[in-house]
């Protein structure tokens, strides 16, 4: 195949990547907004919508680890397929059941359980397959146009799910999800996953432990020792920590503490997935970031300003529409700075690491993305209640920035050192895990 048959089939490849990303996410986000809704209306117990979020999350967290070795081992195409079709079956087996018996609440819990395992395999699959169907001029593009896919099914998504959720029946709210969840399938079966496939080369020695934890313990000893990427996800995963004090506090201070109504609330998280769409599809038509690290120390460094800033309007008094006029600037403002944070980690996470590793490398990252989440909401949840916003939101700001800037210091890792020399990091792989 010419270098411009390469080129068309990758931009039929990102065709069909960015259709089955923005399909399957909305198909989700419907799922969970109308499944939530459904499961209050049925059983008007906060503990029943909590099960059924943790049916969601703990798989994710357990399984990411798994997944990313099982995607080292096989080919990434049949099992992402295989994934989303057993979505789509998932959905076909709760409705042929709802249809018989009516929907209950251990069916919606399994049902979510089932499509939190298989969008495990599925989303690391297709992350970690993109620079082998896009060329690397294009991974940005790609990287960008699945944030974009993220951010408009985050808008649409609740949208959809209450409309639906309103006019609908049950069964025909399953039998739409089952039908996005085939046609991400049929989608993500035309693309060509081994277009950009590099051979192995023939002097890497073989894995001394074959066994799928020696397999995990090797990914991690790759993360490990590689310069650009512990130092990046190692950030990533405290920002992520310190972060769950907005998404929490938001809504806390917006309703309970300002007093302002809900709508109100919604204007201003709506603003967030705005300044994420926007700047998404800004970056896909951009060249790549040429300086990735800086970038993101920046991105970071001006994110958790904005982060102390949200104190403003609980230290100084402000008109009603003053403080919702002030908080939606500042959504859509950490809106642009999440995507130009996200943009170039996942460019360099996908530019940086060898196929063999990419699988237990985003399987990794997920898992520490997922684990972390729920126990920052937890923490914060709790000291919310206890202490005045103030008070969480300075000191986890400033947190945020001395983690930013200790963590990404020019010691430490630097733009140059992106392109890390790949046997260097080999022979310290072959190293103890401490």
């Amino acid at each position: 195949m010419t270098d411009l048959q390469k080129q068309k089939r990758a931009t039929r490849n990102l065709f069909f990547f960015t259709g089955s990303e923005f399909i399957g996410t909305i198909g989700a986000q419907i799922y969970a907004f109308g499944i939530g809704l459904f499961v209050l209306a049925l059983t008007g117990s906060a503990a029943s919508f909590a099960i059924t979020m943790l049916c969601s999350m703990l798989p994710r967290i357990l399984l990411s680890p798994i997944a990313g070795h099982i995607l080292d081992q096989m080919p990434k195409k049949i099992i992402v397929v295989t994934s989303h079709a057993l979505m789509t079956l998932t959905m076909v087996i709760a409705l042929v059941f709802t249809l018989s018996n009516g929907l209950s609440l251990p069916v919606i819990y399994i049902t979510s359980a089932c499509l939190a395992i298989f969008s495990t395999f599925s989303g690391i699959g297709l992350t970690a397959a993109i620079a082998n169907f896009v060329d690397e001029p294009r991974i940005q593009r790609a990287v960008s146009l699945t944030q974009s896919s993220t951010s408009l099914s985050a808008i649409l998504g609740p949208v959809l799910g209450g409309v639906l959720f309103g006019i609908v029946s049950i069964e025909v709210f399953l039998l739409l999800n089952a039908i996005t969840y085939a046609a991400a399938t049929i989608l993500e079966a035309n693309i060509h996953f081994t277009l950009y496939h590099k051979d192995e080369p023939s002097e890497l020695p073989p894995p001394e432990d074959r066994s799928m934890i020696g397999s995990i313990k090797e990914g991690m000893r790759y993360v490990k020792n590689h310069p650009v990427l512990f130092a990046v996800m190692t950030v990533a995963l405290w920002v992520n920590f310190f972060f769950m004090a907005m998404i929490v506090g938001l809504p806390f201070i917006v309703i309970e503490v300002l007093q302002a109504s809900s709508k109100q609330l919604g204007l201003i998280e709506a603003m967030l997935g705005v300044g994420t769409l926007l700047t998404s599809i800004y970056i896909s038509t951009r060249p790549d970031v040429k300086k990735p690290i800086r970038t993101v120390k920046n991105a970071l460094f001006l994110l958790g300003v904005m982060f102390g800033l949200m104190a403003v309007p609980l230290l100084f008094t402000m008109p009603n529409l003053a403080f919702v006029g002030f908080y939606m600037t500042m959504a859509l403002t950490m809106g642009l700075l999440i995507v130009l944070i996200n943009t170039p980690i996942l460019v360099i996470m996908q530019k940086t690491t060898p196929e063999r590793y990419r699988g237990r490398v985003f399987g990794l990252l997920e898992m520490l993305a997922s684990g972390i989440s729920p126990a920052g909401v937890i923490l914060f949840g709790i000291l919310y209640d206890i202490i005045s916003p103030q008070f969480i939101i300075l000191p986890s700001a400033a947190l945020l920035i001395l983690v930013t800037l200790y963590g990404l210091r020019t010691s430490r890792v630097r733009d140059e050192a992106v392109r890390t020399d790949e046997p260097l990091v080999q022979e310290k792989a072959a190293g103890g895990l401490s």
